[in-house]
């Protein structure tokens, strides 16, 4: 006969929530916070979903075709990337539409904080993300 173990049965283990449903994600350094950087130093998009970097230091050409393709557009003033507690703020829709329509991005660089523009995104898009001094169409991000 065999021994019946102590643990869990695997459909008790499969009913069981992943780590993604469970606790860490609603209060741990993990938690999603739409739209900001979690303690973990996550980027969560408006969705709620994560975005990762996927490329650095793009020209504002390239920010511009993407926000022409649909690509939201999020920003933060001090040139921090984001990395001292600083949190994006993200353009509504009604400015994307302008942008849309606009010239490309200039890095102005006025007032002596770095100033770049990065591509983050995941599986439902990309997103331009603006660093420091940027002009864009009438909007001074």
């Amino acid at each position: 006969m065999a021994k019946k173990s102590k643990g869990p049965t695997f459909s008790e283990l499969l009913k069981r929530p992943t780590w993604s449903e469970g606790e860490a994600r609603v209060s741990g350094e993990h938690a999603v916070r739409p739209g900001k950087y979690n303690a973990a130093g996550e980027l969560i998009g408006p969705s709620g979903r994560p975005i990762l970097l996927q490329q650095e230091f793009v020209t504002p050409q390239l920010a511009q075709e993407l926000v022409e393709r649909g690509a939201l557009v999020a920003h933060e003033v001090c040139g921090c990337g984001g990395w001292t507690g600083c949190q994006p703020s993200w353009l509504p829709e009604e400015a994307l539409t302008r942008l849309r329509s606009a010239h490309a991005p200039v890095l102005v660089e006025d007032h002596g904080v770095p100033t770049w523009i990065d591509v983050w995104g995941s599986d439902e898009g990309q997103v331009v993300y603006l660093h420091g001094d940027v002009r864009w169409g009438d909007e001074f991000l």
